[in-house]
């Protein structure tokens, strides 16, 4: 009878136990829900900070684009006015040859 006692003490123990262990398991898994749910927010913030951040840069890509196109075709017409120019230089050039002036 003694003997049975000690079984129902011991179990009587290692359910206590097995209690303590479920509520400090409760709390450890209160805790890491917690800093999921943290890590989450944080992680929520970071990628409407990304989404800002790829809107900047797609903008700026496109206004990039704009200017190249605005640059080359100003060169183009720079390089074509500097060669009308050149050409009226040679006529100007080539017609007061013909014309002396009088004295």
């Amino acid at each position: 009878m003694a003997q049975l006692l000690g079984h129902v003490n011991e179990l009587v123990e290692t359910l206590d136990e097995l209690r303590v262990r479920r509520e400090e398991l409760k709390e450890e898994i209160l805790d890491e829900e917690e800093e999921r749910y943290r890590i989450q927010q944080e992680l929520d913030t970071l990628n409407e900070r990304l989404q800002r951040v790829n809107d900047v840069i797609q903008r700026g890509l496109v206004e990039r684009k704009e200017l190249d196109k605005t640059i080359q075709e100003t060169e183009h017409t720079k390089n074509k006015i500097v060669e009308s120019f050149k050409t009226l230089l040679q006529v100007l050039q080539r017609e007061s040859q013909y014309h002396i002036p009088e004295q």
